[in-house]
């Protein structure tokens, strides 16, 4: 079920997928991925400060945690749940994956705003699962891709706040 694109947004959680969705290109050593970009950082503590309610999720490899990210860049204590693949047992696209982010967010699908750079797996999944979604793009759609109906298109993370009717 996805929903009405006509009605007005009203979202009461953020989850926000990792890699390409609050990373910069660079891989940092010493965090042992790419590390979450500043303006990210800024935009969730913004997001964080109007009362939304944040969750990461994420799909990882076996034995990689995105805490240290998180906390590198001063954002861990603003994520209400840490979905991580490896740890759920299941991954993006499984239908588990998308319960597990529901309970999480503590609120109906329809009020969760899935946010992420992968097409499938943060856009038409949350989709059919009822949430809505945004797809972070920074060069727009590849050649062949359509973004589903009901789906929003942003080049960064900071575009949710004009979304969101917040100031950047």
């Amino acid at each position: 079920m996805q929903p009405d694109p006509t009605t007005t947004m009203i979202i009461r959680c953020i989850a926000a997928d990792y890699g390409g969705t609050l990373t910069g290109p660079a891989h940092d050593e010493i965090i042992g991925m790419k590390p979450v970009d500043e303006l990210a950082a800024v935009t969730v503590r913004t997001l964080h400060a109007r009362g939304l309610r944040l969750v990461l999720a994420s799909n990882t490899l076996p034995g990689q945690d995105r805490r240290p990210a998180l906390e590198a860049a001063g954002i861990a204590d603003l994520f209400s749940e840490v979905l991580q693949s490896d740890r759920l047992g299941f991954a993006k696209p499984a239908r588990e994956f998308y319960a597990a982010v529901v309970q999480a967010a503590r609120c109906a699908a329809g009020q969760i705003l899935f946010v992420g750079n992968n097409l499938r797996h943060d856009v038409a999944g949350p989709l059919e699962h009822g949430m809505q979604a945004v797809l972070i793009r920074p060069h727009g759609l590849a050649t062949g891709e359509e973004l589903p109906d009901g789906a929003r298109l942003v080049t960064h993370f900071s575009g949710l706040l004009p979304l969101l009717g917040e100031e950047p």
